[in-house]
């Protein structure tokens, strides 16, 4: 804990509270590599807040599944009521203004990422995405300003997952999209290699480097670094574009 001090000319005083935190282990939570061949590698930087061992695992690259499809313009520009005039009674429900998909989780899988992106729609759209597990249970939503929308789930599980494609503002009477999702699997599927330090120094810092090979251009792929000392720390998402 300490603080600030400001003084101006005629002697007053302000002061600002200061509130410094130190963290056992310092790492992005994301990196994204765009444009990459089909071989490479890509590097991140670690800091460490204890002395002991460090190791960090590769999981993944998992190749994007791709469901193209269309929705419809919402009238109204309410996800809410939209919902309510979907036939819950067959699945894809018919829905104004709303498209749903199923996303298969396999058995093994560690996180899982259903995303839109602007690139795939064929104009100046705005689509949102709403996730729900096998019970119907909410699991997340991505409702920006525009079709680029993202919805993660950490240690999913190996069932089937609903998802709901909101047609918010269209630039037409709809849209068609690519609906894109990852699942990947826990441990390496052979594409993946991690190089890191295997001791950590109080105050020091590290280079993660991920190694990649054997991958498709014209893709997107997903993988994630786990990193743990004598306990789990926390995971990078890797995120690599052939395209």
């Amino acid at each position: 804990y300490g603080q600030v001090s400001f003084k101006n000319p005629r002697n007053r005083s302000y002061r600002v509270p200061v509130t410094v935190a130190a963290s056992a282990f310092a790492a992005p939570s994301s990196v994204s590599f765009n444009g990459a061949g089909a071989t490479g590698s890509t590097a991140y930087q670690v800091g460490f807040g204890y002395t002991g061992p460090f190791s960090a695992m590769p999981n993944g690259f998992a190749p994007a599944n791709r469901q193209e499809d269309n929705v419809a313009d919402d009238p109204d520009d309410d996800y809410d009521t939209a919902l309510g005039s979907c036939d819950f009674e067959s699945f894809p429900y018919a829905c104004t203004g709303i498209t749903w998909h199923t996303v298969s989780v396999p058995a093994g899988t560690t996180y899982t990422r259903i995303s839109l992106f602007d690139e795939f729609t064929d104009g100046e759209d705005d689509l949102d995405l709403y996730v729900y597990d096998a019970d119907f249970g909410f699991v997340g939503g991505s409702a920006s300003a525009t079709s680029a929308e993202e919805v993660n789930i950490e240690d999913p599980a190996d069932t089937l997952y609903y998802v709901a494609v909101h047609g918010w503002q269209t630039d037409g009477p709809d849209a068609n999209y690519t609906l894109f999702d990852w699942s990947v699997p826990t441990g390496t599927a052979g594409n993946m290699t991690v190089d890191a330090p295997t001791t950590a120094s109080s105050g020091g810092s590290g280079t993660v480097t991920v190694g990649f090979d054997g991958l498709v251009e014209g893709e997107k792929y997903l993988g994630i670094v786990t990193h743990s000392g004598n306990e789990p720390l926390s995971s990078t998402v890797i995120d690599i574009s052939t395209e």
